[in-house]
């Protein structure tokens, strides 16, 4: 009887080793794959939760500092629940990146570091404005 409950836990648990295992061989590449994942995240989340509490009680959740705990408090659930996800996705994009760090290094003669930095810095800069867009228009 509590084999099913483990077999789900144990593939889980598999899943998660495969993606850390992923994530140490490609190194700086799936660090940054998981920063610009969780980031992502981050603003999807927030701004689902800022429009279902802007639905329900007609105010922003940065107006009322109780619902602004509840609006962290769920976009902090949110976000762990969606680790392991967050983790193979890394894994899966990290090539990529590493392809794409490698091709910014010879094209522009840059080294590895910033050319991590430019990638997260554009990434974060697209989110950014498209979470910005999204409160404007939406207010």
């Amino acid at each position: 009887m509590g084999g099913d409950g483990d077999e789900g836990r144990g593939l889980v648990a598999g899943a998660m080793a495969w993606a850390k295992e992923q994530a140490l061989k490609l190194g700086q590449a799936a660090l940054l794959a998981y920063l610009l994942i969780d980031v992502t995240v981050y603003a999807v989340l927030g701004l689902v939760v800022r429009s279902a509490f802007r639905a329900m009680r007609g105010t922003e959740p940065w107006e009322d500092p109780r619902g602004f705990l509840v609006a962290a408090a769920a976009t902090w659930a949110g976000n762990n629940a969606t680790r392991p996800l967050r983790l193979a996705g890394a894994a899966a994009l990290a090539p990529g990146l590493q392809w794409t760090m490698g091709y910014l290094q010879k094209r522009c003669n840059i080294g590895k570091l910033l050319a991590a930095f430019a990638l997260a810095a554009g990434y974060g800069g697209a989110v950014g404005l498209l979470v910005i867009g999204w409160v404007v228009a939406t207010h």
